[in-house]
């Protein structure tokens, strides 16, 4: 794409735009072969590295679509939402969700507290302040600035060793407190004068600090927060390559009067002023933009005040591709008309109006899932809801409800797949006795418990148009793993296992649905692949005869553990049948299991098959569809941590068949799973989710290469096992 004929400072320029990138600025050409701007002035798009909120969404609420279109909008096109001084678990949560959205790109996070002085709190919430974390710090993904005062225990330290930029804030140090953490590496002050000390001819303070040292200087040039000829004094004693323009905007921007959640707290926005209850000034209702205009109308150059909301921010946070209009940056700008307005927003080489498509297929599934929600009692009132990219075949949104007394509670909201369940209402029915079975028991041990919600006529799910299905239930917060190499988590994933088959070994299997008939019955599913294999519907079978060749050879070791249940040697038990790594949700602190998730093929069948399962995933050397089956091997350090887990959890109801079969349980499951992916990639890759169109035979090859692996190891897998036993 080429932009002909734009004022670029001054000059009529044509610039190209290719990849997402500006490739080329040259003289104005007049060849008539691009977008004919005449007329329009063309600046950067603006960088707002302090920013809370606006339309109604703050960055606490961990939501950040609506807030990106409506920056985009009126200018911003790359941002760090700003977290607020909440405690630990409020802003990992902001940083752990999805940043990918339509408008304003997310260049990372800025955390605004809870290291900071009470003294000097402003708009924060002074339950939460604390003395400076690094450990905890550096546990927050995405983290891009800090504010801090240096005046706290730790503070020094913290700031040199934390790795991202350090702003002095919220502060009541002096001069030469605030040196000495500048020479710690501290390079810039939050929202300069608001929240510190100011200057005193005898005491300098953070002010007289930063000019002494020459680091940036933010300002929020609202024309509330200051007066128009302290940001005059600013800009002539830092200049516009230190000063940087904010908005430090709260949720109230875009919106009317009224009153509005900030960190926690009620703030009243009356004339455009936000508010706390105690008086104090708490954030602005301007975008970055009408502070860039706000601040030219105090006697700033244009051009320096966009350069102070462009690239001073982006080189300041070190964003070198963003902030400015050069060959190799970003296509990020801002199309002005006569007026200095803007006409047309690029991000990343495309116009809004563009991008506008996007968020418009996000709010139509946002008011979806909010009227599908609504269907089920939950408490609370619907906020927003993100994808949740986990599993092969449900589709999982998590859903955010505010309740009454300000906390934010999530659910998980799912549409199941029917066609892999085709007897959804059959898991439900399961689910249900399982989980209530379950309750109780989990409670005493004072763990979290699954819980799914009913609709308004009293049934755990809905189905819609009587054709989607769909479930809600409590999210459980925690952290999951979909590889592991700690074997202290290998292990306790194990005891959960071990614990939920322990917990309903009095619960009566034959009262459970067989929800997927025969679904490690690996007898049948080798029937099943060799009839699609003589079929052959989609040509592929030619392209896989080595591996047809090794799964005909194993065939009969593959069947022994159906044949054994039939021929009642081993019993049914209730058995959770997809027993990953990845659902158990384990605490966040102590590493300790919390509950087992995912119970939709909870159904009769074989302890070997569970522990099988498990250790087929979890003892594996690579991921389970690793293209380069030279990385595939069993693990055994992985599988005796796994394995003393689960069967210490489970030995004293095991019979000797189960525990004689539990190796051969690894192995047949790993020859079972190999089988159903190369029967799905035979008939048209129908069942499991694929990202590529070979994906499910890359899945077939790793397993098989993982089941080598195992027979190989297998005397040494079965002598693990008896050593666990005999331990227990």
């Amino acid at each position: 794409m080429i932009l002909q004929n734009l004022f670029l400072d001054g000059v009529l320029t044509d610039i190209t735009v290719e990849n997402k990138k500006i490739t080329a600025i040259e003289p104005a050409s007049g060849s008539g072969k691009g977008l004919d701007c005449t007329g329009l002035t063309v600046i950067p798009g603006l960088v707002d590295m302090h920013t809370h909120g606006c339309v109604g969404f703050d960055t606490m609420d961990a939501h950040f679509e609506e807030m990106s279109n409506f920056l985009a909008q009126n200018g911003t096109t790359s941002w760090l939402p700003t977290t607020m001084t909440m405690d630990y678990d409020s802003i990992r949560r902001v940083t752990e969700a999805p940043r990918a959205v339509s408008g304003a790109q997310i260049l990372g996070f800025h955390m605004e507290g809870p290291y900071i002085n009470e003294k000097r709190k402003g708009a924060q919430n002074g339950k939460f302040i604390k003395d400076p974390d690094l450990e905890e710090f550096r546990s927050l993904d995405g983290m891009r600035v800090v504010t801090i005062a240096p005046e706290l225990a730790g503070s020094e330290e913290f700031i040199r060793e934390c790795g991202v930029l350090v702003c002095i804030g919220h502060t009541d140090a002096d001069y030469e407190t605030c040196i000495r953490a500048i020479d710690a590496g501290a390079n810039c002050l939050t929202h300069t004068f608001n929240a510190m000390p100011g200057i005193h001819h005898r005491n300098p303070g953070p002010i007289g600090a930063a000019l002494e040292k020459n680091i940036y200087v933010q300002a929020i040039t609202d024309g509330l927060h200051l007066h128009p000829s302290i940001v005059l004094l600013l800009y002539k004693a830092f200049g516009p390559d230190r000063m940087v323009i904010i908005s430090d905007a709260m949720r109230a921007t875009g919106l009317g009067d009224g009153t509005y959640e900030f960190g926690g707290q009620d703030i009243t926005v009356r004339d455009g002023v936000a508010r706390t209850q105690d008086g104090a000034i708490a954030g602005s209702t301007s975008t970055l933009w009408q502070c860039v205009k706000r601040a030219a109308s105090f006697g700033l150059p244009f051009a320096d005040a966009v350069k102070m909301a462009t690239r001073t921010p982006a080189d300041m946070i070190g964003a070198p591709e963003k902030g400015r209009i050069e060959v190799g940056a970003d296509a990020d700008l801002l199309l002005l008309d006569a007026d200095l307005e803007i006409e047309r927003v690029m991000i990343a080489g495309r116009f809004v109006e563009e991008r506008n498509e996007e968020h418009r297929r996000y709010l139509e599934e946002k008011e979806k899932i909010r009227k599908i929600a609504s269907l089920f009692r939950v408490p609370g009132t619907f906020m927003a809801h993100h994808v949740v990219n986990q599993g092969n075949i449900n589709s999982t949104y998590r859903l955010d409800f505010r309740q009454e007394d300000g906390s934010v509670r999530s659910y998980i909201l799912q549409k199941v797949n029917t066609f892999v369940f085709r007897h959804p209402i059959e898991i439900m029915e399961n689910i249900k006795k399982v989980t209530e079975h379950l309750r109780g028991k989990v409670r005493r041990l004072n763990k979290p418990a699954l819980r799914f919600y009913s609709t308004e006529s009293g049934e755990n799910y809905y189905i819609e148009d009587d054709s989607a299905f769909w479930r809600m239930e409590n999210h459980i917060d925690g952290i999951g793993y979909d590889t592991v190499d700690s074997l202290t988590v290998l292990r306790n994933a194990g005891a959960a296992f071990g614990e939920f088959q322990n917990q309903l070994s009095d619960f009566p299997a034959e009262t459970l649905y067989t929800t997927i008939p025969d679904f490690h019955n690996t007898a049948k599913r080798l029937e099943t692949f060799f009839a699609a294999v003589e079929e052959d519907p989609c040509g592929r079978a030619a392209s896989v005869q080595e591996e047809i060749a090794f799964i005909r050879e194993q065939r009969a070791l593959a069947s022994e553990l159906t044949e054994m249940q039939e021929a009642g040697q081993v019993p049914l038990r209730v058995t959770h049948n997809d027993t990953k790594t990845n659902n158990v949700i384990f605490d966040r602190k102590t590493g300790a299991p919390l509950t087992v998730i995912d119970l939709d093929t909870v159904m009769p069948g074989l302890a070997m098959h569970d522990f099988g399962d498990a250790v087929r995933f979890a003892a594996s050397t690579a991921r389970e569809d690793e293209p380069d089956t030279a990385k595939v091997a069993l693990d055994l350090a992985k599988y005796r941590a796994f394995a003393e887990g689960f069967i210490g959890k489970t030995a004293d109801a095991l019979t000797e068949n189960e525990i004689r079969t539990m190796a051969l349980g690894a192995i047949t499951i790993t020859i079972e799973l190999a089988v159903r992916f190369l029967t799905d990639y035979l008939t048209g890759d129908k069942y499991f989710k694929t990202e590529y169109p070979e994906h499910n035979l890359v899945r077939t090859r790793c397993q098989l290469a993982l089941a080598k692996d195992m027979l190989k190891k297998r005397d040494e897998m079965e002598k693990i096992v008896s050593e666990i036993v005999a331990s227990v």
